[in-house]
């Protein structure tokens, strides 16, 4: 149950703090005054989406904290000791977003995430507003509203999480293998023409390097040519370094009688001389070898061209290309030798395929048994809210065979729900989208909504505006409803937005919302109207009447009101 909610910096408020009780609490005042703003709010420390829009003008961040109080061995309260915030009678949410983008979470003062705040307070209240009236007209959400009142969690989560992953694991291995025996042959052929491709060029990284440095040299010979010539003319040429080291040696030895050391040094000379003749000789054979041929420039641009095109095809590097090469090859003997791993794999599909069906077989006919008790207390409700007559069903498509079904397999079973009604005695029943009106959508999605509360033990009830398109004997049976709803023994606390009197005059407690300008500013106020004329003059408003005899009208709603809370409880 919600027991407190601060809000700060959102859209028009400035700072509230409102205290929230037991039963049917109702907040009313003048339209734009900011009462859904409230309930956004709530929304938003919940998990909602942060809408940096609804930070109050001129503030750097908006902030909303709320307490509640919480049953012991609830959903919530199991989810808080999993989590690690710990088992307490009263639960402390905080959120925080600022106009930078950045957001704070904490749960019982702790940081948490917004998928851990959306998962402890995804049971613990329930707000319903006009977007839902949309929600529910729609199909594919009619089958989930069904499902929210089955019991099929254990045939569910057997679907889902155990046989349904089977089926995509042997899936994958099965295309693995090729799929089919159409399909295996064309990989079989495509990874053939790989495997050639690749053998037959028989790459190395080895011969790659010598290419590259074999193009570089050779498109470069004429360069390596005229710097080897200039070296053998330093060398060998008219005074070049060796006829030098020769004359050298010989004036050296011309003196050794007279110098004992010229002949060691003269030995050293000499043997420079016969080095640089060696070096002479080798510069001699590399000119030869080096000479510019272009048919040789043309076959090793032609072999590393090559060499490109596979690794633009198989990967970015020699080694990866033959990593390539020796996966396809492994990969070709898997198929040619796979018979009889994919028969097994559709043995084994088969079987899960024949479990899945019976499951959803189970599914289908407790979504169908269901379907009917549901229907039943539909109706039932509707006739409390004046709508006698209605007739109600849920439709469903016709089930499959084993064989349609394995054709495209689902997690949730095969089954397709559509709500019929008829609101008219005597009229056909037809797609709910196609015959409701607004009033009557307002009062069934009461209606199945105070089933819904009985069903997910959701202790707080949120309407936004339930009364759109409902006046008059309506209006009064809707808040008879919620009344009901919200009476002491049910335990469910309702919240709700409101224009109509009845609905007003029935509350526990009422809050008056209302904005005014202060120091130039609007803001949004809550007044708690705590006794009784005041209430009498709210109801008046709400009835659009003036004078001595609307408060007269006005305060018998009230009384007849609570002698109609005392009569049901």
């Amino acid at each position: 149950m919600l027991k407190n909610l601060i809000i700060d910096n959102i859209a028009l408020i400035d700072h509230i703090e409102i205290e929230f009780s037991e039963g049917l609490t109702v907040l009313s005042g003048e339209t734009g005054s900011g009462k859904s703003i409230i309930i956004d709010s709530l929304a938003f420390v919940l998990g909602d989406r942060a809408d940096k829009t609804l930070i109050k003008y001129g503030e750097d961040a908006a902030e909303v904290t709320a307490l509640f109080q919480l049953e012991e061995g609830s959903f919530v309260w199991n989810k808080l000791n999993e989590y690690g915030y710990g088992a307490d009678p009263e639960l402390l949410l905080y959120r925080k977003m600022s106009v930078s983008g950045k957001n704070e979470i904490r749960i019982q003062g702790k940081t948490a995430t917004l998928s851990i705040l959306k998962e402890i307070c995804g049971e613990l209240v329930d707000i319903f507003g006009q977007g839902q009236h949309l929600a529910l007209l729609n199909e594919k959400n009619q089958l989930a509203v069904l499902d929210a009142f089955c019991d099929h969690a254990a045939v569910s989560r057997k679907l889902r999480e155990e046989l349904y992953p089977q089926l995509i694991a042997i899936n994958k291995q099965l295309k693995a293998f090729g799929g089919d025996e159409s399909e295996r042959e064309r990989l079989l052929d495509i990874l053939k023409y790989q495997i050639d491709e690749i053998s037959s060029a028989e790459p190395s990284e080895k011969e790659e390097e010598e290419l590259q440095l074999a193009h570089k040299r050779t498109v470069n010979a004429e360069k390596i040519s005229s710097a080897i010539g200039q070296v053998l003319d330093c060398l060998n040429g008219d005074n070049g370094a060796v006829a030098r080291l020769s004359q050298s040696v010989s004036l050296l030895r011309g003196i050794t009688s007279l110098e004992p050391s010229a002949d060691s040094l003269a030995e050293r000379l000499s043997s420079a001389r016969l080095e640089a003749e060696d070096i002479a000789d080798q510069l001699r054979e590399l000119i030869s070898a080096t000479e510019y041929s272009p048919a040789e420039v043309d076959r090793i641009e032609e072999r590393l061209e090559k060499f490109r095109q596979l690794k633009r095809k198989y990967g970015g590097s020699i080694s990866e290309v033959l990593n390539f090469l020796s996966n396809a090859k492994q990969k070709y003997d898997d198929l040619i030798n796979a018979e009889e791993r994919i028969n097994e794999l559709n043995r084994q599909k088969s079987r899960v395929l024949s479990e899945m069906y019976q499951c959803a077989l189970q599914k289908s006919a407790e979504r169908k048994r269901t379907a009917k008790l549901l229907s039943e207390r539909i109706v039932s409700e509707l006739n409390d809210l004046g709508m006698r007559g209605t007739k109600f069903t849920v439709q469903f498509n016709e089930t499959p065979t084993a064989v349609q079904y394995g054709v495209a397999p689902s997690a949730d079973g095969f089954d397709k729900a559509e709500f019929l009604m008829s609101a008219n005695a005597g009229e056909p029943l037809k797609p709910l989208s196609k015959v409701i009106s607004g009033g009557e959508m307002s009062r069934f999605m009461l209606a199945v909504k105070n089933i819904t509360a009985l069903a997910e033990k959701i202790p707080t009830m949120i309407f936004d505006e339930i009364d759109a398109g409902v006046s008059g004997n309506m209006a009064q049976m809707v808040a008879n409803k919620l009344a009901n709803a919200s009476a002491a023994d049910n335990g469910y606390q309702c919240i709700v937005i409101t224009h109509l009197p009845q609905i007003a005059a029935m509350a526990d407690c009422n809050l008056y919302i209302k904005k005014s300008e202060q120091d130039g500013r609007t803001l949004t106020f809550v007044e708690v109207l705590s006794d009784y004329e005041q209430r009498a003059a709210e109801v008046s408003r709400l009835m659009g009447s003036v004078g001595e005899h609307a408060i007269v009208n006005a305060k018998e709603l009230l009384d007849w009101s609570q002698r109609y809370k005392e009569s049901i409880k």
